[in-house]
Protein backbone atom coordinates (compact mmCIF):
# COMPACT_ATOMS: atom_id res chain seq x y z
CA UNK A 1 0.00 0.00 0.00
CA UNK A 2 1.19 3.49 -0.80
CA UNK A 3 0.79 6.38 1.75
CA UNK A 4 0.26 9.72 0.17
CA UNK A 5 1.31 13.04 1.67
CA UNK A 6 -1.31 15.76 1.89
CA UNK A 7 1.31 18.49 1.22
CA UNK A 8 2.12 19.61 -2.25
CA UNK A 9 4.20 17.03 -4.02
CA UNK A 10 7.46 18.90 -3.89
CA UNK A 11 10.59 17.17 -4.80
CA UNK A 12 12.24 17.36 -1.45
CA UNK A 13 9.23 16.09 0.43
CA UNK A 14 8.09 13.34 -1.89
CA UNK A 15 7.81 9.86 -0.50
CA UNK A 16 10.30 7.58 -2.03
CA UNK A 17 9.58 4.04 -2.88
CA UNK A 18 12.11 1.42 -2.07
CA UNK A 19 14.35 0.70 -4.86
CA UNK A 20 14.71 -2.70 -6.30
CA UNK A 21 16.80 -4.89 -4.07
CA UNK A 22 16.65 -2.41 -1.10
CA UNK A 23 15.69 -3.74 2.27
CA UNK A 24 12.30 -2.39 3.31
CA UNK A 25 13.69 -1.79 6.79
CA UNK A 26 15.90 0.90 5.36
CA UNK A 27 12.92 2.69 4.02
CA UNK A 28 12.28 6.10 5.78
CA UNK A 29 8.65 6.79 6.26
CA UNK A 30 9.10 10.59 6.13
CA UNK A 31 12.19 12.80 5.80
CA UNK A 32 12.14 16.58 6.17
CA UNK A 33 14.98 18.71 5.01
CA UNK A 34 15.21 22.38 6.15
CA UNK A 35 16.57 24.51 3.46
CA UNK A 36 18.91 27.37 4.51
CA UNK A 37 17.82 30.88 3.91
CA UNK A 38 19.56 32.61 1.11
CA UNK A 39 22.19 35.18 2.35
CA UNK A 40 21.07 38.80 2.12
CA UNK A 41 24.29 40.74 1.52
CA UNK A 42 22.68 44.13 1.87
CA UNK A 43 21.39 43.47 5.37
CA UNK A 44 24.73 41.97 6.35
CA UNK A 45 26.52 45.12 5.30
CA UNK A 46 24.15 47.28 7.31
CA UNK A 47 24.62 45.16 10.43
CA UNK A 48 28.41 45.20 10.15
CA UNK A 49 28.34 48.95 9.83
CA UNK A 50 26.25 49.28 12.98
CA UNK A 51 28.64 47.11 14.98
CA UNK A 52 31.61 49.13 13.82
CA UNK A 53 29.90 52.39 14.71
CA UNK A 54 29.04 51.04 18.17
CA UNK A 55 32.64 50.02 18.73
CA UNK A 56 33.85 53.46 17.81
CA UNK A 57 31.29 55.09 20.08
CA UNK A 58 32.24 52.77 22.99
CA UNK A 59 35.89 53.64 22.52
CA UNK A 60 35.17 57.35 22.56
CA UNK A 61 33.03 57.07 25.70
CA UNK A 62 35.58 54.85 27.44
CA UNK A 63 38.38 57.27 26.66
CA UNK A 64 36.33 60.17 27.98
CA UNK A 65 35.40 58.34 31.19
CA UNK A 66 38.99 57.21 31.78
CA UNK A 67 40.27 60.75 31.26
CA UNK A 68 37.84 62.08 33.83
CA UNK A 69 38.22 59.34 36.46
CA UNK A 70 41.94 58.56 36.19
CA UNK A 71 43.00 61.39 38.58
CA UNK A 72 40.49 60.12 41.11
CA UNK A 73 41.91 56.61 40.98
CA UNK A 74 45.41 58.05 41.25
CA UNK A 75 44.36 60.11 44.31
CA UNK A 76 42.81 57.05 45.92
CA UNK A 77 45.95 55.01 45.33
CA UNK A 78 48.12 57.79 46.78
CA UNK A 79 45.96 58.04 49.95
CA UNK A 80 46.97 54.51 51.02
CA UNK A 81 50.42 55.82 51.88
CA UNK A 82 50.75 57.44 55.29
CA UNK A 83 52.45 60.80 55.17
CA UNK A 84 53.34 62.77 58.27
CA UNK A 85 53.38 66.48 57.45
CA UNK A 86 56.34 68.48 58.64
CA UNK A 87 55.65 70.67 61.63
CA UNK A 88 55.54 74.31 60.74
CA UNK A 89 57.36 76.49 63.25
CA UNK A 90 54.95 78.80 65.01
CA UNK A 91 55.47 81.22 67.82
CA UNK A 92 52.33 80.14 69.65
CA UNK A 93 49.72 77.46 68.98
CA UNK A 94 46.80 78.73 66.90
CA UNK A 95 43.45 78.60 68.68
CA UNK A 96 41.47 78.18 65.43
CA UNK A 97 39.57 74.96 64.97
CA UNK A 98 40.40 72.89 61.89
CA UNK A 99 38.69 70.11 60.03
CA UNK A 100 41.29 67.63 61.24
CA UNK A 101 40.27 65.21 64.01
CA UNK A 102 42.50 66.95 66.55
CA UNK A 103 40.62 68.17 69.65
CA UNK A 104 39.61 71.76 69.85
CA UNK A 105 41.86 73.94 72.01
CA UNK A 106 40.70 74.62 75.54
CA UNK A 107 38.99 77.85 76.23
CA UNK A 108 39.71 80.06 79.19
CA UNK A 109 36.46 78.81 80.73
CA UNK A 110 37.66 75.20 80.47
CA UNK A 111 40.97 76.09 82.09
CA UNK A 112 39.19 77.99 84.84
CA UNK A 113 37.02 74.94 85.47
CA UNK A 114 40.07 72.70 85.78
CA UNK A 115 41.76 75.14 88.14
CA UNK A 116 38.60 75.27 90.21
CA UNK A 117 38.61 71.47 90.37
CA UNK A 118 42.19 71.49 91.64
CA UNK A 119 41.38 74.19 94.15
CA UNK A 120 38.35 72.26 95.38
CA UNK A 121 40.48 69.15 95.76
CA UNK A 122 43.09 70.97 97.82
CA UNK A 123 40.37 72.61 99.88
CA UNK A 124 38.98 69.16 100.60
CA UNK A 125 42.42 67.95 101.67
CA UNK A 126 42.72 70.85 104.08
CA UNK A 127 39.23 70.09 105.42
CA UNK A 128 40.33 66.52 106.18
CA UNK A 129 43.48 67.81 107.89
CA UNK A 130 41.64 70.34 110.03
CA UNK A 131 40.40 68.01 112.78
CA UNK A 132 43.52 65.85 113.32
CA UNK A 133 45.68 68.98 113.33
CA UNK A 134 43.94 70.00 116.54
CA UNK A 135 45.74 67.05 118.17
CA UNK A 136 49.19 68.06 116.94
CA UNK A 137 51.72 69.97 119.01
CA UNK A 138 55.33 71.02 118.65
CA UNK A 139 57.87 69.65 121.14
CA UNK A 140 61.23 71.19 121.96
CA UNK A 141 63.78 70.38 124.66
CA UNK A 142 66.20 72.74 126.38
CA UNK A 143 69.31 71.93 128.35
CA UNK A 144 69.02 74.79 130.85
CA UNK A 145 66.82 77.72 131.78
CA UNK A 146 69.60 80.15 131.00
CA UNK A 147 69.94 78.82 127.46
CA UNK A 148 66.20 79.09 126.98
CA UNK A 149 66.22 82.73 128.06
CA UNK A 150 69.10 83.35 125.66
CA UNK A 151 67.28 81.68 122.81
CA UNK A 152 69.32 78.49 123.03
CA UNK A 153 68.25 74.93 123.62
CA UNK A 154 67.69 72.01 121.31
CA UNK A 155 68.41 72.51 117.66
CA UNK A 156 65.04 71.25 116.48
CA UNK A 157 61.39 71.04 117.31
CA UNK A 158 59.48 67.93 116.32
CA UNK A 159 55.83 67.03 116.18
CA UNK A 160 53.92 65.47 119.03
CA UNK A 161 50.45 63.98 119.30
CA UNK A 162 47.88 64.61 122.02
CA UNK A 163 47.23 60.90 122.47
CA UNK A 164 45.35 60.61 125.77
CA UNK A 165 43.60 62.48 128.58
CA UNK A 166 42.95 61.04 132.04
CA UNK A 167 40.93 63.99 133.27
CA UNK A 168 43.83 65.68 135.04
CA UNK A 169 46.64 65.40 132.51
CA UNK A 170 47.24 65.44 128.79
CA UNK A 171 49.63 62.83 127.38
CA UNK A 172 51.78 63.70 124.38
CA UNK A 173 53.29 61.01 122.16
CA UNK A 174 56.55 62.10 120.56
CA UNK A 175 60.08 60.92 119.79
CA UNK A 176 62.54 60.43 122.61
CA UNK A 177 65.48 61.90 120.70
CA UNK A 178 64.31 65.48 121.20
CA UNK A 179 63.69 65.18 124.96
CA UNK A 180 66.61 62.96 125.97
CA UNK A 181 68.93 64.52 128.55
CA UNK A 182 67.18 67.89 128.61
CA UNK A 183 66.30 70.08 131.56
CA UNK A 184 63.13 71.60 130.20
CA UNK A 185 60.50 70.53 127.70
CA UNK A 186 58.18 73.01 126.03
CA UNK A 187 55.04 72.05 124.14
CA UNK A 188 53.46 74.50 121.68
CA UNK A 189 49.81 74.07 120.72
CA UNK A 190 48.19 74.99 117.41
CA UNK A 191 47.10 78.40 118.71
CA UNK A 192 50.72 79.26 119.53
CA UNK A 193 50.43 78.98 123.30
CA UNK A 194 53.22 77.12 125.10
CA UNK A 195 53.30 75.07 128.29
CA UNK A 196 55.88 73.05 130.18
CA UNK A 197 55.71 69.27 129.92
CA UNK A 198 57.22 66.48 132.01
CA UNK A 199 58.81 63.31 130.73
CA UNK A 200 56.72 60.21 131.47
CA UNK A 201 58.28 57.13 129.83
CA UNK A 202 60.07 55.96 126.70
CA UNK A 203 60.38 52.78 124.65
CA UNK A 204 63.94 52.12 123.40
CA UNK A 205 62.73 49.71 120.69
CA UNK A 206 60.62 52.24 118.81
CA UNK A 207 62.26 55.46 120.00
CA UNK A 208 58.86 56.77 121.11
CA UNK A 209 58.20 58.59 124.37
CA UNK A 210 55.22 60.03 126.22
CA UNK A 211 55.14 63.41 127.95
CA UNK A 212 52.50 64.66 130.36
CA UNK A 213 51.01 68.11 130.85
CA UNK A 214 48.84 69.19 133.76
CA UNK A 215 45.49 70.31 132.34
CA UNK A 216 45.36 73.15 134.84
CA UNK A 217 48.42 74.61 133.12
CA UNK A 218 46.51 74.96 129.84
CA UNK A 219 44.22 77.99 129.55
CA UNK A 220 40.59 77.51 128.64
CA UNK A 221 40.85 79.15 125.22
CA UNK A 222 43.50 76.63 124.22
CA UNK A 223 41.47 73.76 125.64
CA UNK A 224 38.59 74.76 123.38
CA UNK A 225 40.83 74.51 120.32
CA UNK A 226 42.58 71.20 120.99
CA UNK A 227 41.28 67.66 120.88
CA UNK A 228 42.57 64.26 121.92
CA UNK A 229 43.57 62.31 118.82
CA UNK A 230 41.10 59.92 117.21
CA UNK A 231 43.09 56.77 116.55
CA UNK A 232 41.95 54.76 113.55
CA UNK A 233 42.78 51.24 112.42
CA UNK A 234 45.85 50.60 110.32
CA UNK A 235 44.59 47.11 109.47
CA UNK A 236 42.34 48.69 106.83
CA UNK A 237 45.32 50.40 105.19
CA UNK A 238 46.59 48.73 102.05
CA UNK A 239 48.76 49.58 99.09
CA UNK A 240 47.19 52.49 97.24
CA UNK A 241 45.31 53.92 100.26
CA UNK A 242 45.28 57.76 100.10
CA UNK A 243 46.83 59.36 103.18
CA UNK A 244 47.84 62.76 104.50
CA UNK A 245 51.10 63.43 106.31
CA UNK A 246 50.68 66.09 108.99
CA UNK A 247 53.09 67.72 111.41
CA UNK A 248 56.69 67.86 110.24
CA UNK A 249 57.02 65.16 107.54
CA UNK A 250 59.63 67.18 105.66
CA UNK A 251 61.49 68.28 108.80
CA UNK A 252 59.73 71.59 109.37
CA UNK A 253 56.57 72.21 111.35
CA UNK A 254 52.97 72.96 110.48
CA UNK A 255 53.08 71.28 107.08
CA UNK A 256 50.62 69.16 105.12
CA UNK A 257 51.44 66.69 102.36
CA UNK A 258 49.40 64.01 100.72
CA UNK A 259 49.92 60.90 98.63
CA UNK A 260 49.31 57.21 98.98
CA UNK A 261 50.65 54.15 100.75
CA UNK A 262 53.01 52.23 98.47
CA UNK A 263 53.79 49.24 100.71
CA UNK A 264 52.50 47.62 103.89
CA UNK A 265 54.37 44.30 103.82
CA UNK A 266 57.87 45.41 104.80
CA UNK A 267 58.82 44.76 108.42
CA UNK A 268 61.59 45.74 110.77
CA UNK A 269 62.62 43.77 113.83
CA UNK A 270 63.38 45.53 117.09
CA UNK A 271 64.35 44.11 120.47
CA UNK A 272 61.66 41.58 121.44
CA UNK A 273 59.29 42.79 118.71
CA UNK A 274 58.67 43.38 115.02
CA UNK A 275 56.75 46.17 113.30
CA UNK A 276 55.24 46.54 109.86
CA UNK A 277 56.13 49.66 107.93
CA UNK A 278 53.71 51.95 106.11
CA UNK A 279 55.76 53.28 103.22
CA UNK A 280 54.36 56.19 101.18
CA UNK A 281 55.22 58.22 98.10
CA UNK A 282 55.14 61.46 100.14
CA UNK A 283 58.39 63.40 100.11
CA UNK A 284 59.93 63.46 103.56
CA UNK A 285 63.13 64.03 105.47
CA UNK A 286 65.34 61.82 107.61
CA UNK A 287 64.38 64.01 110.59
CA UNK A 288 60.70 64.16 109.71
CA UNK A 289 57.98 63.51 112.29
CA UNK A 290 54.22 63.63 112.58
CA UNK A 291 51.26 61.44 111.73
CA UNK A 292 49.52 59.74 108.81
CA UNK A 293 45.75 60.13 108.55
CA UNK A 294 43.22 58.59 106.19
CA UNK A 295 40.55 60.49 104.28
CA UNK A 296 38.22 60.19 107.28
CA UNK A 297 40.70 62.16 109.38
CA UNK A 298 41.61 59.12 111.49
CA UNK A 299 45.20 58.58 112.52
CA UNK A 300 46.56 55.38 110.96
CA UNK A 301 50.30 55.80 111.48
CA UNK A 302 53.04 57.54 113.44
CA UNK A 303 55.83 58.86 111.23
CA UNK A 304 59.09 57.14 112.19
CA UNK A 305 61.86 57.95 109.74
CA UNK A 306 64.38 56.00 111.83
CA UNK A 307 62.59 52.86 110.62
CA UNK A 308 62.87 53.80 106.94
CA UNK A 309 65.13 51.77 104.70
CA UNK A 310 68.47 53.55 104.37
CA UNK A 311 67.97 54.40 100.69
CA UNK A 312 64.35 55.38 101.26
CA UNK A 313 64.57 58.11 103.89
CA UNK A 314 63.47 60.78 101.42
CA UNK A 315 59.90 59.47 101.57
CA UNK A 316 57.62 59.26 104.60
CA UNK A 317 57.60 55.97 106.52
CA UNK A 318 55.29 55.32 109.47
CA UNK A 319 54.57 52.68 112.10
CA UNK A 320 50.98 51.34 112.02
CA UNK A 321 48.87 52.80 114.80
CA UNK A 322 47.18 49.44 115.44
CA UNK A 323 50.53 47.94 116.43
CA UNK A 324 51.25 50.85 118.80
CA UNK A 325 48.02 51.09 120.78
CA UNK A 326 49.15 48.85 123.65
CA UNK A 327 52.53 50.55 123.77
CA UNK A 328 50.98 54.04 123.94
CA UNK A 329 48.76 52.89 126.79
CA UNK A 330 51.68 51.41 128.73
CA UNK A 331 53.81 54.52 128.23
CA UNK A 332 50.96 56.83 129.26
CA UNK A 333 50.36 54.77 132.41
CA UNK A 334 54.08 54.47 133.15
CA UNK A 335 53.81 50.69 133.18
CA UNK A 336 56.75 48.32 132.99
CA UNK A 337 57.86 47.14 129.56
CA UNK A 338 58.90 43.50 129.95
CA UNK A 339 62.31 42.88 128.49
CA UNK A 340 64.02 39.70 127.24
CA UNK A 341 66.66 41.17 124.97
CA UNK A 342 66.59 39.28 121.65
CA UNK A 343 66.31 40.46 118.07
CA UNK A 344 65.01 37.80 115.75
CA UNK A 345 62.93 36.74 112.79
CA UNK A 346 60.03 34.40 112.18
CA UNK A 347 60.69 30.91 110.87
CA UNK A 348 57.44 29.72 109.31
CA UNK A 349 56.57 26.35 107.82
CA UNK A 350 57.77 27.16 104.31
CA UNK A 351 61.09 28.61 105.44
CA UNK A 352 61.55 25.72 107.86
CA UNK A 353 61.12 23.18 105.05
CA UNK A 354 63.61 25.00 102.83
CA UNK A 355 66.31 25.55 105.46
CA UNK A 356 65.78 22.73 107.93
CA UNK A 357 65.56 25.27 110.77
CA UNK A 358 62.80 24.48 113.29
CA UNK A 359 59.71 26.68 113.37
CA UNK A 360 59.89 29.48 115.91
CA UNK A 361 61.75 32.76 116.44
CA UNK A 362 65.31 32.59 115.15
CA UNK A 363 67.66 34.67 117.33
CA UNK A 364 69.79 37.00 115.19
CA UNK A 365 71.22 39.01 118.08
CA UNK A 366 71.23 39.05 121.88
CA UNK A 367 71.44 42.42 123.62
CA UNK A 368 74.40 42.88 125.90
CA UNK A 369 73.70 42.36 129.64
CA UNK A 370 70.12 41.40 128.83
CA UNK A 371 68.12 38.69 130.65
CA UNK A 372 68.50 36.50 127.55
CA UNK A 373 72.30 36.80 127.60
CA UNK A 374 72.47 36.12 131.33
CA UNK A 375 70.39 32.96 130.84
CA UNK A 376 72.69 31.69 128.10
CA UNK A 377 70.57 32.22 124.98
CA UNK A 378 72.80 32.58 121.91
CA UNK A 379 72.63 33.73 118.33
CA UNK A 380 71.24 30.93 116.18
CA UNK A 381 68.93 29.54 118.85
CA UNK A 382 65.27 29.15 117.87
CA UNK A 383 62.84 30.11 120.65
CA UNK A 384 59.80 27.81 120.59
CA UNK A 385 58.20 28.35 124.01
CA UNK A 386 57.94 30.92 126.81
CA UNK A 387 56.29 29.51 129.92
CA UNK A 388 53.26 27.61 128.65
CA UNK A 389 52.92 29.67 125.45
CA UNK A 390 54.07 28.12 122.17
CA UNK A 391 56.11 30.57 120.11
CA UNK A 392 56.31 30.66 116.31
CA UNK A 393 56.34 34.43 115.62
CA UNK A 394 57.77 37.59 117.15
CA UNK A 395 54.23 38.79 117.74
CA UNK A 396 53.58 35.73 119.91
CA UNK A 397 56.89 36.27 121.68
CA UNK A 398 55.93 39.87 122.50
CA UNK A 399 52.50 38.79 123.74
CA UNK A 400 53.99 36.07 125.94
CA UNK A 401 56.47 38.53 127.47
CA UNK A 402 53.65 40.99 128.25
CA UNK A 403 52.07 38.26 130.39
CA UNK A 404 55.27 37.76 132.39
CA UNK A 405 56.12 39.53 135.62
CA UNK A 406 59.43 41.35 135.83
CA UNK A 407 61.84 39.68 138.25
CA UNK A 408 59.90 36.40 138.23
CA UNK A 409 61.66 33.44 136.61
CA UNK A 410 60.12 31.79 133.53
CA UNK A 411 61.16 28.87 131.35
CA UNK A 412 62.22 29.65 127.80
CA UNK A 413 62.62 26.66 125.48
CA UNK A 414 64.83 26.96 122.41
CA UNK A 415 66.18 24.65 119.73
CA UNK A 416 69.96 24.70 119.35
CA UNK A 417 71.88 23.11 116.52
CA UNK A 418 74.43 20.50 117.55
CA UNK A 419 76.52 17.82 115.89
CA UNK A 420 73.49 15.58 115.49
CA UNK A 421 70.98 18.29 114.55
CA UNK A 422 68.73 20.51 116.61
CA UNK A 423 68.05 19.67 120.23
CA UNK A 424 65.81 21.44 122.74
CA UNK A 425 67.37 23.40 125.60
CA UNK A 426 65.34 24.93 128.42
CA UNK A 427 66.61 28.19 129.95
CA UNK A 428 65.60 29.75 133.24
CA UNK A 429 65.13 33.43 132.37
CA UNK A 430 64.29 36.31 134.67
CA UNK A 431 62.67 38.98 132.45
CA UNK A 432 63.66 42.55 133.11
CA UNK A 433 61.63 45.74 133.07
CA UNK A 434 62.26 49.00 131.27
Amino acid sequence: MVLKNNRSPKKENRQEEPRKGQDPKDYYFLREVIKEKPLDKKKLAVRAGGIAAGAVLFGVVAAFVFAKTEPLFREKETSLRVSIPEEEPTATPTPEATQSPTPEPETSADKALELDDFQNMFDRVMDVAEEPEKSLVSVQGFTSGEEWLAGGGSQEAISGLLAADNGKEYFILTEYRVVADVDRILVTFQDGSTVDANFQKQDPSTGLAVLKIAKEDVDNETKDQIEVAELGSSYSVSRGTPVLALGSPAGYGDSVAWGMVTSVTNTKATVDAEYHLLTTDIMGDSQGSGILVNLDGEIVGIIAQSFAIEDNKNVVTALPISELRDLIEKLSNNEDLIYLGVTGQDIGSELSEKTGIPKGVYVNAVSEDSPAMEAGIQNGDVIVRIGSSEISTLKQLKSALDNCEPGRRVEVAAMRKGAEGYVEIVFDVTPGAL
